[in-house]
């Protein structure tokens, strides 16, 4: 009797250092966009880019610093040109008073010409449609490009900024916000409906448990309900079976 009570107490013993092991954060909007800031910062800093650039390279290496890092020292010229990064305008604007858009084709005064780093000339008016076209097609926009179809310089969101309607920036930065857990192994959103909390989890932690702000308990692992310690797999495999049985009851 003794040593079965010895041993229920070392295994909650145990259970717990395994919970003190395990190492997650929850995270709010406010910190999302505090650690996006600050990757954003540290790239900008290394490389001696404007963070415009740097939120480029961020996005196309899934919010990685240490992928931009190791990518930029490997091959500068490589990466600017994966990713659109022009370290000169292929398009020198003339004197002219006048340029024609590369868009509708229309005469207009160069101080309405806008162009990415690239210098193709767009009007204002066709940029704005082309950007809020894309934004409004989804979250591709955060990979947006020049218009010109032979071109692959990256638009930024200092451009976005400029030029997008107000509720298209206000879909861009979510977007944007979205993109920073999502793109990311190591955080996933909160699986309860209308929770805007997310999960920064330690790789190598004891349990897969996790309990977020919202009191909303879950698999880190499969994002099912918290079921230590029955392995997801298992999981998986109950999950189907009641819905194989309830379907036949509905026949």
């Amino acid at each position: 009797m003794n040593i079965d009570v010895f041993n229920v107490t070392q295994l909650k013993d145990r259970r717990s250092i395994w919970d003190l092991i395990q190492s997650y954060t929850v995270l709010k909007e406010e910190d999302i966009l505090h650690r996006q800031e600050d990757d954003v910062t540290r790239v900008s800093t290394v490389l001696s880019i404007t963070r415009v650039a740097a939120s480029i390279l961020l996005r196309h290496y899934n919010w990685s610093v240490s992928k931009v890092h190791d990518a930029w020292f490997a091959d500068e010229d490589a990466v600017r040109k994966s990713v659109g990064l022009l370290d000169k305008q292929v398009v020198q604007f003339s004197n002219a008073r006048e340029l024609t858009c590369g868009i509708c084709f229309e005469s207009i005064p160069c101080d309405k010409i806008i162009s990415a780093a690239c210098g193709h000339p767009f009007c204002n008016t066709c940029w704005s449609g082309y950007i809020s076209t894309t934004i409004n097609d989804g979250p591709g926009c955060l990979m947006l490009r020049c218009p010109d179809p032979s071109c692959r310089a990256a638009v930024g969101q200092d451009m976005i900024n400029l030029l997008a309607p107000g509720g298209d920036k206000e879909k861009y930065s979510r977007y944007l916000l979205r993109s920073y857990i999502e793109d990311n192994r190591k955080t996933k959103w909160c699986p309860a409906p209308g929770c805007e909390y997310a999960i920064d989890f330690a790789a190598g932690s004891g349990s897969f448990d996790v309990s977020c702000l919202c009191s909303h308990s879950f698999c880190w692992n499969c994002a099912e309900e918290a079921h230590r310690p029955v392995d997801c797999g298992t999981v998986t495999k109950w999950i189907l079976k009641n819905s194989a049985e309830s379907e036949n009851m509905n026949w």
